[in-house]
């Protein structure tokens, strides 16, 4: 069995979603995960769990098996907590518990680290430390424009201590430019002598929010559209007079306002705005300050077929509180899963990496 744990230099560089992409991937392989350290607290079947350790245990499709695991597939969330129940020696044997328990039987064990290759550290749960623990492999994310990129992974080859551990690689992540990225940057990674298993190009749809994502974080309330809530936001608007054109034949003038998949946000006193917005290719609609329209509104929507969302916030809360949402992947989003297997497959080397 491969024990391989997954760290990244910054938060939400990409970890759980190059996983899923890996095991969605690899059909002829048997998978497990874990997750030592959580970050994403959530509550199932009266449990505290992790988000990423959540998805990943419905994408192995073995929820029966892992779930009666649930405590060693996540130590804990608080440092503290964690601290005042594993000694060093304790931490050891809880990774040796996943290793045997969770492990056991399948071809590759992924073990996840917290939010970046520190996280974890007061405790020996930071990547390093595990990867010692379990006598593993090592491979880091690394993410963001060329110059962070390359000052991530020179801060890898100058300061990172990785003495006894078996470091297999860097995974480049989200580049905006794959062609420019491996013209300009390629050279001077090969120099640092750090190996690359791949470099994975950025993808706009894997940010893009499904209204039924977000009316689950949004706490909203469906109107109209029910049916349709696995329509996909693309495009952002705000329903004001000054942002929002509702005469039809102004639309070539305001290209934001003919493309595919909008999604508007705007008050449930503006009609004209949302009769405007019923008309167009429109993935949704999101009423704010709990102002409920017209019934005839209402039923318009139910024949466009364009769910209605209501939530309590204004107008500029809720599209802050949009523009702040991590685009977290669900096992149901089957579109951006087969995105990150074909990306996987065409950008890395991990087949051969995982043989």
């Amino acid at each position: 069995m491969k024990k391989i744990v997954v760290s990244s230099m910054r938060r939400n560089s990409g970890k759980t979603s190059i996983i899923a992409g890996i095991v969605s991937l690899m059909k002829d392989k048997k998978f497990a995960y874990a997750k030592p350290l959580g970050d994403r607290l959530i509550y199932r079947k009266k449990r505290s769990w992790d988000y990423d350790a959540s998805l990943m245990v419905n994408l192995l499709g073995r929820q029966g098996e892992m779930e009666s695991h649930c405590e060693k597939i996540t130590l804990g969330f608080d440092h503290s907590r964690l601290k005042y129940m594993y000694d060093k020696e304790g931490i050891e044997r809880a990774l040796a518990e996943i290793v045997t328990d969770i492990g056991a039987e399948n071809d590759v064990l992924f073990i996840e680290s917290g939010k970046d290759l520190t996280a974890g550290a007061y405790l020996n749960l930071d990547a390093v430390s595990m990867t010692k623990s379990i006598d593993g492999v090592l491979v880091i994310v690394v993410s963001g424009d060329d110059d962070c990129v390359l000052d991530d992974m020179r801060f890898i080859e100058k300061y990172v201590k990785l003495e006894g551990v078996h470091f297999g690689g860097v995974i480049i992540n989200k580049i905006s430019d794959i062609e420019e990225f491996e013209a300009s940057c390629t050279p001077v990674i090969r120099e640092m002598g750090l190996d690359v298993i791949g470099a994975i190009p950025y993808e706009e749809p894997l940010t893009y929010f499904p209204l039924d994502f977000l009316a689950d974080k949004l706490l909203a309330r469906v109107l109209a559209g029910e049916e349709h809530l696995k329509n996909i936001a693309r495009t952002i608007l705000i329903g004001t007079s000054a942002t929002f054109v509702a005469d039809k034949e102004q639309i070539p003038a305001r290209p934001e306002l003919s493309g595919t998949g909008q999604l508007m946000i705007t008050g449930g006193d503006r009609s004209d705005l949302i009769l405007a917005a019923l008309e167009r290719d429109t993935a949704g609609i999101i009423l704010t300050n709990d102002i409920v329209p017209h019934q005839n509104i209402i039923s318009r929507a139910n024949e466009r077929g364009i769910p209605v969302l209501l939530v309590g916030t204004d107008t500029f809360q809720t599209a802050r509180t949009i523009d702040d949402m991590e685009p977290l992947l669900r096992k149901q989003d089957t579109g951006k899963i087969s995105l990150l297997s074909q990306l996987i497959e065409k950008h890395t080397n991990m087949a051969e990496f995982l043989k």
